[in-house]
């Protein structure tokens, strides 16, 4: 049975649309030959269809996979005016044609579409004069089978595996500049892969899983401004007090500079190499901290019923999962485009920034 006209929702045809648009026939032809994956035979589900559909999965997803494919042929067969239609392949079909795809084209078409996007206005996005980006990660749940073990578990409590992915985000336009994933114990191991994206006149955001002295040295060597967060109350004597009530400190293991401690509610604080309160006071570093870009809240409409604080995939094998993990970002940012492209025709912010100098350490969250 072919595709008929009548099935789907105009929103639904409208998103196959938008998706069809942020990701043209030319650049996944180019993904494609440039990942090796160009078909060698005519298949029913060729390599360009399968993207489109692993594209698609992270659209919808409260859908099954049928009702995906059968969205995707719809939209396609919309967009042409009717003009060409095609026939809906099986689930396994659908499954064998993901395999064969792999996860190395998802992760090639990130990389071609992540990067800061303009921002209007871009000025008032700055901090003492530097552009902020922040540093989080996430864990995504992924079923429990034999191949998706090897990710490991969370803890010892946990029912089914995790991956982590970490990703790097414009502070402005928060969209994706980096990213990279790994098993569910490779919080530590994963961010250091992101530094080569830091250099001068950048600020560095990020939560208490970036933890520890050798990384902070690794992002500070970039030249990149750093402004952390770090949880516990010792490690960092007192050397000068401040009038905005942060001190200077000089923390053995920490690069060996002075750094800056902006103490917080309980026994958290910030710490940053922005040491001159003049040009970067407390109030305004702790309002910009509270408002960062954190990477489990930009991804909760992946979440069908919005509830539990780990997100769900649903491929079976870690190479799928890994395909499915580089669609979402590509889909999160195509999202992103759309949105600070409709923010420049009315001028107005993409991400909407409240100045404040509460301390409010119920939205200072870490990864």
């Amino acid at each position: 049975m072919k595709t008929e006209p009548v099935h789907g929702r105009l929103a639904d045809h409208l998103s196959i649309g938008i998706l069809t648009s942020a990701f043209p026939v030319p650049l996944l032809d180019e993904v494609v030959l440039a990942s090796g994956c160009a078909d060698q035979r005519r298949r029913a589900l060729p390599a360009r269809l399968t993207i489109y559909y692993v594209l698609a999965l992270c659209m919808f997803p409260d859908r099954n996979y049928d009702e995906i494919m059968r969205l995707l042929l719809n939209g396609l067969s919309w967009r042409s005016h009717w003009a060409r239609s095609w026939e809906p392949p099986s689930v396994s079909a659908i499954s064998r044609a993901r395999a064969r795809l792999g996860a190395e084209p998802l992760r090639v078409l990130f990389r071609r579409v992540a990067g800061p996007l303009p921002e209007p206005g871009a000025a008032g996005s700055r901090l003492a004069g530097l552009r902020p980006v922040s540093l989080d990660g996430t864990a995504l749940t992924v079923p429990e089978t034999r191949d998706n073990a090897a990710f490991g578990y969370p803890d010892e409590s946990a029912r089914l595996p995790c991956v982590r992915v970490v990703a790097m985000a414009d502070g402005g336009t928060h969209s994706l500049i980096d990213a990279t994933i790994g098993g569910s114990g490779a919080q530590q191991a994963l961010a250091p892969r992101l530094l080569r994206r830091l250099g001068p006149g950048v600020l560095l955001l990020a939560g208490p899983g970036a933890r520890g002295a050798e990384l902070w040295r690794q992002a500070a060597g970039t030249g990149t401004h750093l402004l952390w967060r770090t949880g516990g109350a010792g490690g960092f004597p007192v050397a000068r007090r401040l009038g905005d009530g942060s001190f200077l400190s000089r923390p053995s293991g920490w690069a060996g500079v002075p750094v800056r401690v902006i103490p917080l509610p309980g026994a958290g604080r910030l710490v940053t190499t922005l040491v001159d309160p003049g040009g970067a006071p407390a109030p305004e570093l702790v309002a910009r901290y509270a408002e960062r870009w954190v990477m489990d809240r930009a991804l909760a409409w992946l979440r069908s019923d919005r509830s539990g604080a780990v997100l769900a995939l649903r491929s079976r094998t870690p190479e799928t999962v890994a395909q499915e993990i580089w669609a979402l970002l590509c889909v999160y940012q195509a999202v992103r485009a759309l949105t600070c492209r409709g923010a420049g025709r009315a001028w107005v912010r993409p991400a909407s920034r409240v100045r404040t100098g509460r301390r409010a350490e119920g939205v200072l969250r870490g990864w």
